[in-house]
């Protein structure tokens, strides 16, 4: 055994006797790992290991530190590189360890210190201030211990160590780091673990200069509501694990991050988000925060402060934070010119949420279980310009979102398997087909033309059936409503100025006259006097002999009206109780249906609304008095002779 420099055993028994490792002694062991079911190792169980330099007593579960600790005695103003106690001392109540107890680890010189797991409660605060080699520790791991509140300020205890590297006390307790400092407007105080503050505070706590990793995650604090957090003095600390470590909400902001360059801040309850919490991390490379309620958060940051500044930001990490819609444009833009991995996972996305196109260095996409049917020919496209800015490096994840295989995304599943960046798969993904069934992608693309056929003739079927439907749709309500597209149609030909004038130049009368017997006197006196003789109008007359002789008036009235620029309808209550009368206005105003100013309403009597026909009861009409309505007398300067003659005009 003179070049034994490692020796691993499960040990039988339950002691180490004091002459267990006698036989070692004289050779060159350095590093010793021992499993087994101990409970007692004696005083002096360790001498004869002279070279010990590194020591492994994990998982024991029934060793008690009273019976274990004082074995260390012997490597006294030793140097070792590690003494790792894991998961020991659990189960038989010796959960403090005392002054007197820790001084056999702080009487060593050790690089690496390991208690995580053993239940520890408390360690008293002496016993770090009175360790003799507190220079040499460089690595601390008290994570999973139950430390309770008289242990609140155990963070501040690591400001012995002034040559210390890396700290693990994730999970050390449900109670002790929300204690730390508050620092308000008028100083700084430790906090009272049974005071309750209702105004936000501001938390300051400072950790040795050397401390380059610190994971503080899974630590329960008390729901405090605060201001801000500032860390001093951690000049030279590289990566920062808090995941779990959230407090009400992340409405605050932490300060004294500049050199930090890893951050994990995942499971934080960002609903409620200062869009400035991450603002003195400006050499960021690395920032992970999943499952941290972003998607709430985010919503109302629309200046787009969060991200802000942090221009040397390499990897990002949103995960499930139930993100749906698009980022806002401006989200990344601090980061287009440095991210290069985007972490999308487990969303609700339903397309890539952001503008790809506008990234510079991109070369790693993670979009897996999503919503996400396919990829869209803009998308595909960007991911190729991607694929070329970054040296052909371009790497994207879709496994896990429900693909389709249908007709439209044929040209997506085409360039799974014609397309160099790279797939995870292999871009062989699970997808729903056209008939409902489950297939992959892989298995359309080998038969991508005849889909393409089909999905060609299914196309031109739909079209085909659609325009039948369409033209037979039209056919038959074209003839089921004839007349009135027919006055549709004449409408819309004669809105057209270019139409009116050619038609109106055709017409042969300026106006069909629609009168009763009655008011034949009114009619063939003052009417035509004014309309014919003094304005050299044409008016058409049934009764003056203007049709052909001997034709049913019915049919004359139909010839007649479409010979006319206009129609003028003499209302009076004569007209309003005679049916052909109500026929011959119909007639007419349906031939100039959407044209009221081809028609021209007289109302010469006085007659009340009720009375008057519906088809003319909207119209504009002009009232003749009793002077206008006598036969033997015309005034041409009458206004209603005057708004006669502009309605002629019109």
């Amino acid at each position: 055994m003179k070049n034994l420099n490692y020796f691993e055993v499960d040990y039988q028994s339950v002691v180490i006797h004091n002459f267990t490792f006698q036989s070692f002694k004289g050779t060159p062991l350095k590093q010793l790992n021992i499993n087994g079911h101990l409970r007692v190792i004696e005083i002096d169980a360790f001498a004869p290991l002279e070279l010990l330099s590194s020591l492994i007593i994990p998982n024991q579960n029934f060793l008690k530190l009273s019976k274990t600790l004082p074995a260390l005695h012997v490597f006294e103003n030793r140097q070792m590189e590690e003494l790792d106690l894991r998961n020991n001392f659990k189960n038989y109540g010796e959960y403090v360890i005392s002054a007197d107890l820790f001084a056999y680890i702080g009487n060593i010189c050790i690089k690496k210190l390991s208690l995580g797991w053993n239940g520890i409660r408390r360690i008293d605060a002496v016993a770090f201030q009175k360790m003799k080699y507190k220079h040499c520790l460089e690595t601390l791991n008290l994570n999973n211990n139950d430390f309770d509140y008289h242990q609140d300020l155990i963070v501040l205890y690591v400001n012995f160590f002034i040559n210390i590297k890396r700290i693990d006390i994730s999970a050390i307790t449900s109670q002790s780091i929300e204690n730390i400092r508050e620092q308000n407007s008028n100083g700084t105080r430790t906090l009272d673990h049974r005071a309750i503050f209702d105004t936000r505070s501001n938390w300051s706590i400072r950790l040795p200069s050397s401390l380059e990793f610190l994971n503080a995650s899974f630590i329960y604090g008390r729901n405090n509501l605060i201001n801000s957090i500032t860390f001093k003095g951690i000049t030279g600390l590289k990566i920062v694990d808090f995941t779990y470590s959230s407090l009400d909400d992340c409405n605050y902001t932490i300060n004294g991050l500049q050199n930090v360059l890893i951050l994990n801040i995942s499971h934080f309850k960002c609903g409620v988000l200062n869009p400035y919490l991450l603002q003195s991390a400006v050499n960021l490379e690395q920032l992970i925060m999943q499952s941290s309620s972003l998607s709430i958060g985010l919503k109302d940051d629309h200046h787009s402060k969060f991200l802000h500044g942090l221009k040397r930001l390499q990897y990002v990490d949103f995960s499930r934070n139930a993100f749906e819609d698009q980022f806002r444009t401006s989200t990344f833009k601090s980061q287009l010119d440095s991210v290069q991995s985007l972490i999308l996972e487990g969303n609700l996305f339903t397309s890539v949420p952001l503008n790809l196109d506008d990234f510079n260095c991109l070369s790693f996409l993670n979009i897996r279980n999503n919503k996400i049917a396919y990829l869209i020919t803009k998308e595909i496209n960007a991911i190729e310009v991607l694929f070329r800015k970054s040296n052909r490096t371009m790497t994207v994840l879709l496994d896990g979102n429900p693909l389709v295989c249908t007709c439209a995304s044929l040209d997506f599943v085409e360039w799974l398997f014609t397309t160099k960046v790279k797939l995870d798969s292999n871009g062989s993904y699970s997808c729903v087909g056209n008939d409902g069934n489950i297939t992959t992608t892989n298995a359309v693309y080998n038969h991508l033309r005849i889909f393409r056929i089909r999905c060609i003739t299914k196309v031109w079927v739909i079209f085909s059936v659609t325009l039948f439907g369409v033209l037979l749709l039209f056919i038959l309500v074209g003839y089921r409503y004839k007349l009135h597209l027919q006055y549709f149609c004449l409408f819309i030909g004669m809105a057209n100025p270019l139409f009116m004038k050619s038609k109106e130049e055709k017409l042969e009368y300026d106006a069909y006259v629609a009168y009763c017997d009655g008011d034949y006197e009114w009619v063939y006196g003052p009417l035509r006097i004014f309309l014919e003789e003094r304005r050299n109008y044409k008016l058409l007359l049934l009764d003056r002999g203007d049709v052909l002789a001997g034709e049913h008036r019915l049919f004359a009235l139909n010839n007649s009206i479409p010979k006319c620029k206009k129609i003028i309808l003499v209302i009076s209550k004569e007209f309003v109780n005679n049916d052909w009368a109500y026929y011959e206005a119909t007639v007419g105003i349906e031939h100039f249906l959407g044209l009221q100013a081809r028609i021209i309403v007289i109302n010469l009597e006085n007659i009340t609304k009720t009375d008057i026909p519906q088809c003319v009861l909207q119209m504009m009409a002009l009232d003749a008095n009793d002077h206008i309505r006598k036969t033997d007398t015309l005034n041409e300067n009458n206004i209603f002779w005057k708004c006669l003659d502009q309605a002629m005009k019109r």
